[in-house]
């Protein structure tokens, strides 16, 4: 391979390179603009908290229950379960 070969070859790599970093960033920042029919808007974590550096107790909505999970380096466990609260708005500001 000569000089020109090596480079037209690195160029090349430097180019799809570039236009994958490019493609991830777009996706990255405008993925929110895309409808998507399957949102899972059902399901949301209503609260989370650390317990040590390796485990977290989370509060998870799905449907009319909430569940309380336990996430760790050895698995997530459900704790509890209950029947979801009433969502209440907040308090109107006063002017």
């Amino acid at each position: 391979m000569d000089e020109i070969s090596v480079l037209r070859a690195i160029a090349a790599l430097l180019v799809v390179l570039g236009l994958l970093g490019g493609l991830y960033w777009g996706l990255r920042r405008f993925s929110h603009l895309i409808p998507n029919a399957d949102t899972g808007a059902d399901l949301r974590i209503v609260s989370w908290k650390a317990m040590d550096g390796r485990r977290k107790l989370s509060v998870v909505r799905w449907g009319d229950s909430e569940h309380l999970i336990l996430s760790g380096p050895q698995g997530d466990i459900k704790v509890a379960e209950r029947p979801a609260q009433m969502e209440t708005d907040p308090p109107e500001a006063q002017s």
